[in-house]
């Protein structure tokens, strides 16, 4: 609903008392089916009998289960692509429809105006409750399908291992490639040093029929759950290992051995066998090739008043198989908390802030990452395909009309995608 306050309503109490007695029956039958399920309205009128007092505790109850609802689908999202994706996120926008709609109905008959806002909101809590059960439901089908993985991840040149907990056995992480590309540049944004470890809760299996050098087999990856800093509780870490030192997962001691071990040797980080490096107009695009790993990088620099190379912004593209796409907007020497504070157009065309972001700060500055498929595929790439000009406005609070403005060139954007898009479909053999 557009608003949850602003009603028209016009029919009487009775009709009224009627009508929310069905409704109540109706609940109550449905309780038989969803034992999570309950009537908010008679909840919150336990609670109290002034209309304000209700009226708040159904809308925190509301945003609550919008919050729920969100989350399990960006999780339910995280294992889908394509097509699947696309038509769940359609889905998804169909319901927040239908359920406006048909609680938006009820208040065509109900009076006087506050009996009609509570039996509206009432609605809306019910139709809440029954998506989020059935999502609930889907994921508890569709967790049969692959194992819970936990342990660690390290990612480099000639690295992107996963080592179970408890284990000294690692694998090489395949799977579906925009999963992949996404636990990869996750992990580049977290880390501090080169093979640093992350604990990792994935969703895959482990195969180990597949022979990779140096290593035990490969997990076949369909979706990432969980990629962070380790911690004792969660996850011994490897013999001789901290949180923040850098690791090549081939000399992890099994957790179960009582004695210390030495620290391993460090290994000498190996060259790229493959870098190629071209501008096109204000792009450059640096591709690489590490063993069967073929990725690039687009690069663009912001120009704004007071800018300096120190502080000036920079957008980075990684593109890799499957023309999947990956934005990393960095702000150096700046602190912005929420993706709310920077909002994005291209030419005349706004954008506004790009909620489904993540916000990463760290002391060298601001990372404002963009991995949701969909939208890069689907909103955001044709605007900058077409476009002249992208703009990036970060304001100092969310309430303010106007902020600081960085702009930059497309111009060459659509060569170097090119230049990328063949590099990592021909295996390196431009």
């Amino acid at each position: 609903m557009q608003s949850r306050n602003k009603f028209v309503t016009s029919f009487t109490l009775p009709v009224f008392i009627a009508m929310m007695l069905i409704s109540l029956s109706l609940i109550l039958a449905a309780k038989h089916a969803h034992a999570q399920e309950y009537n908010v309205l008679e909840e919150c009128m336990k609670l109290s009998n002034a209309d304000n007092d209700i009226n708040n505790c159904i809308d925190n109850y509301l945003d609550v289960m919008d919050d729920n609802i969100r989350d399990i689908s960006e999780y339910i999202a995280n294992d889908l692509s394509d097509a699947p994706l696309d038509q769940f996120q359609l889905a998804q926008q169909a319901f927040f429809e239908y359920r406006e709609q048909n609680c938006l109905w009820y208040l065509e008959f109900s009076s006087p105006q506050d009996v009609a806002e509570k039996i509206a909101k009432n609605c809306l809590a019910q139709m809440s409750q029954q998506r989020l059960s059935e999502l609930q439901s889907l994921i508890a089908t569709e967790q049969g399908k692959a194992d819970t993985l936990r342990g660690f991840y390290v990612y480099g040149a000639n690295r992107n291992s996963f080592q179970p907990c408890g284990s000294d056995q690692r694998y090489w992480v395949e799977g579906d490639n925009d999963q992949v590309g996404q636990l990869q540049q996750d992990y580049l944004a977290q880390v501090t040093a080169e093979r640093q470890v992350l604990f990792a809760e994935l969703r895959g299996t482990l195969d180990t029929t597949q022979d990779y050098p140096e290593h035990d087999g490969v997990v076949q990856l369909t979706a990432v759950t969980s990629l962070k800093p380790p911690s004792e509780s969660e996850c011994s870490l490897p013999k001789g290992q901290t949180a923040t030192s850098p690791t090549s997962l081939s000399e992890a001691a099994p957790v179960a051995e009582a004695e210390p071990e030495a620290e391993p040797a460090v290994v000498e980080e190996e060259e790229p066998e493959q870098v190629l490096r071209a501008y096109f107009g204000a792009w450059l695009a640096e591709c690489k090739q590490n063993k069967t790993q073929y990725t690039c990088e687009l690069m663009v620099d912001f120009s704004g008043a007071g800018v300096t190379d120190e502080t000036r912004p920079t957008l980075l593209m990684s593109r890799s198989a499957g023309k999947s796409s990956v934005l990393n907007m960095k702000f150096p020497d700046r602190e912005v908390d929420t993706p709310a504070k920077i909002r994005w157009s291209v030419d005349n065309t706004e954008l506004g802030d790009i909620v489904s972001s993540q916000i990463r700060v760290d002391e060298t500055g601001t990372q404002q990452l963009i991995q949701e498929q969909s939208y890069v595929r689907d909103d955001l790439m044709p605007l900058l395909l077409q476009g002249f000009e992208l703009s990036v406005e970060v304001l100092a609070d969310v309430d303010d009309s106007k902020g600081e403005n960085f702009t930059a060139s497309l111009n060459g954007l659509t060569r170097a995608l090119s230049f990328a898009d063949d590099f990592v479909a021909s295996g390196g053999k431009l």
